[in-house]
């Protein structure tokens, strides 16, 4: 990925219907926030059909501004199985340096999977 996505805390914005007559939308705003500055930059409105249950419309936008949060997480994955593979220039010969860079990240990886849980039914979860 060449570019990044927007930086800062990205944070869902209430969810409201577009119109109050039916079609409607349910329509959410995603800012970023800027800690040092103390302002909120506009990212996108995302626009749901109106169809949608409104718990699931929420849900929908929430995991849409952990995007950053997501994609940095699988940056992080993807780089402990390149320590893990003898042909990439990053290789470690130990397991247990792998599991260390792993466990690094386990305290994010299970908060933001709880978050997704606690989303339910829409977020599907392994057996």
């Amino acid at each position: 990925m060449t570019r990044r996505p927007t930086p800062g805390d990205w944070q869902a914005g209430a969810l409201r219907r577009s119109t109050a007559d039916w079609p409607f939308d349910w329509v959410g705003d995603i800012t970023s926030g800027d800690p040092i500055q103390h302002d909120r930059a506009f990212i996108a409105t995302v626009r749901q059909s109106g169809a949608r249950p409104f718990e699931e419309a929420l849900t929908n936008l929430n995991v849409m501004a952990r995007a950053p949060t997501l994609l940095r997480l699988i940056e992080d994955v993807v780089h402990v199985l390149d320590m893990s593979d003898p042909d990439h220039p990053t290789f470690a010969d130990s397991a247990a340096d792998c599991l260390d860079a792993l466990l690094e990240h386990e305290a994010p990886l299970r908060a933001i999977l709880a978050e997704l849980r606690a989303s339910r039914p829409f977020v599907p979860i392994a057996s």
